[in-house]
């Protein structure tokens, strides 16, 4: 069976999935997610199931983010494969997903903004895995930071350790994510 670029892209956009597009079309995973990567079609879930380790770990994020608020709209699912503003909209207040485990260089947690992108959040939820193996299930701590907050700034980094540190008022329990966008948003 033939394949090219074009039918594997086709296929992915009529099946939601890099099996099915694989299946569809004859190519091999490993070219059809190469091509799927740069044409910026690759779900969530095909992440999880084939992406880098950062990429596993932040969708596993945004399935988190899902569960806690189970309201919130997955932008990649009803507006947009990898939209590339937010991840989430809740009632009309948009979110971006991140995630972020201690890095050995600095013994900090970061992430990029969307600084340079025309559309911007209006929230990060930022997941900081707090166990060495950098898994969700092991343990985190999660940010809710407002896009304003950032002053413009490309790169946020915040220490788990530094206790003086501005970025640490911004944490909240899990629990009350969905209360937060749910209520206290939309009140």
């Amino acid at each position: 069976m033939a394949y090219d670029k074009k039918s594997v892209i086709a296929a992915y956009q009529k099946t939601g999935n890099l099996k099915g597009a694989c299946s569809e079309t004859g190519a091999p995973p490993y070219i059809a997610f190469i091509w799927l990567k740069k044409a910026g079609l690759l779900t969530s879930n095909d992440k999880c199931n084939y992406g880098t380790r950062g990429q596993q770990l932040g969708a596993e994020a945004e399935k988190e983010f899902q569960r806690l608020v189970p309201q919130a709209m997955s932008a990649n699912k009803h507006l947009q494969d990898n939209c590339p503003a937010f991840d989430f909209d809740i009632f009309g207040t948009t979110v971006d997903v991140k995630y972020s485990s201690i890095r050995n260089s600095s013994a900090q947690w970061g992430f990029k903004t969307a600084h340079a992108k025309a559309l911007k959040p209006d929230f990060y939820v930022a997941f900081f895995a707090t166990d060495a193996s950098g898994n969700l299930k092991d343990g985190y701590r999660v940010f809710v930071f407002p896009d304003e907050v950032f002053g413009g700034r490309t790169n946020i980094s915040l220490s788990p350790h530094n206790s003086k540190s501005e970025w640490l008022d911004f944490e909240i329990e899990p629990e009350k994510l969905r209360d937060f966008f749910e209520e206290e948003i939309h009140a």
